[in-house]
């Protein structure tokens, strides 16, 4: 009896240190699985939100950027519009900036090759493109021209105060490609040159005025508009001539202020190869991939 006594007190002992480690086997067991529910619902917030950073990122990209006229076009061809009502099948508005830290910011790019031969003896404007109403007056948001007896480029910008705000750039390139971006922020307009800041206007502690209307190219209207029945033009009053001569390449819309950097790397893609105007059944050679940047 005693030594069966003696035996059976380890197996007692045994079976309860068993049961003991079963417990904690399905204690730690079940803590197991529960973090590692845990480190899986992780992984799929984890997921989720790189998704969505991705997500808004390309959204936001493709509200940054608008490609309004992608291809190189003749300005003595055709007017051409870039219809902003979104409504309209292939129409391409524009998005006014968001959130930006300095207020309103937006920014146009495009390339211009002024042929040598648009200039007349008359004073007046040519038309290039504007976004406004078709009579241009006196939506301008902006505007560019080029003199039409000079080789200096005219770029009209609103103000709250006034529409009569512009810049002139005198000894524009003619008969080469030249990149331009005009710039706004909230108090001042930037024209840049091929890279270079050529003028900044300031808008005089007031803010430029954006528009909804159409974005208009190569309008071949002549309008005059005098002082006496428009004060507020110039005392010379204000005459467009219709459209400029000459090539204009990728002009493009940003939701902010380009930085330098960035105008460096849209100057350095150069105009497009795609002519738009089907009457030029071959691609001159100053459209050629690097053509330009070598003359």
């Amino acid at each position: 009896m005693f030594g069966i006594g003696q035996t059976s007190q380890p197996n007692s002992r045994n079976s309860s240190n068993s049961i003991n480690a079963m417990g904690m086997v399905s204690k730690y067991g079940d803590l197991g699985k529960m973090m590692l529910c845990a480190v899986l619902a992780l992984a799929v917030y984890v997921v989720f939100v790189f998704v969505e950073l991705i997500y808004q990122y390309i959204k936001r990209l493709s509200i940054n950027r608008t490609e309004l006229m992608p291809n190189t076009y003749v300005m003595d061809s055709k007017s051409i519009t870039v219809q902003q009502n979104p409504r309209i099948a292939n129409s391409k508005p524009v998005h006014l900036s968001e959130n930006e830290r300095s207020g309103i910011e937006f920014s146009y790019a495009f390339y211009l090759n002024v042929s040598s031969s648009a200039f007349t003896q008359y004073d007046g404007l040519f038309h290039i493109f504007h976004k406004g109403y078709p009579s241009m007056f006196p939506l301008m948001g902006p505007g560019v021209f080029m003199h039409s007896n000079k080789n200096t480029m005219r770029v009209y910008m609103n103000t709250h105060k006034t529409w009569n705000h512009y810049v002139d750039i005198d000894n524009f390139p003619v008969g080469k490609w030249v990149h331009v971006v005009i710039a706004c922020t909230q108090d001042a307009m930037h024209i840049y040159i091929n890279g270079n800041l050529s003028k900044k206007v300031s808008f005089e502690g007031y803010t430029p005025y954006q528009n909804y209307q159409d974005i208009i190219c190569f309008s071949k209207a002549q309008k005059t508009f005098t002082h006496d029945k428009v004060p507020s033009t110039d005392d010379s009053g204000l005459t467009i001539r219709g459209e400029c001569k000459g090539l204009l390449s990728r002009l493009l819309y940003f939701n902010y202020a380009l930085s330098y950097s960035e105008i460096t790397t849209l100057m350095n893609e150069g105009p497009s190869t795609n002519m738009d105007d089907s009457a030029m059944s071959e691609v001159p050679p100053y459209l050629a991939d690097n053509w330009w940047t070598n003359q």
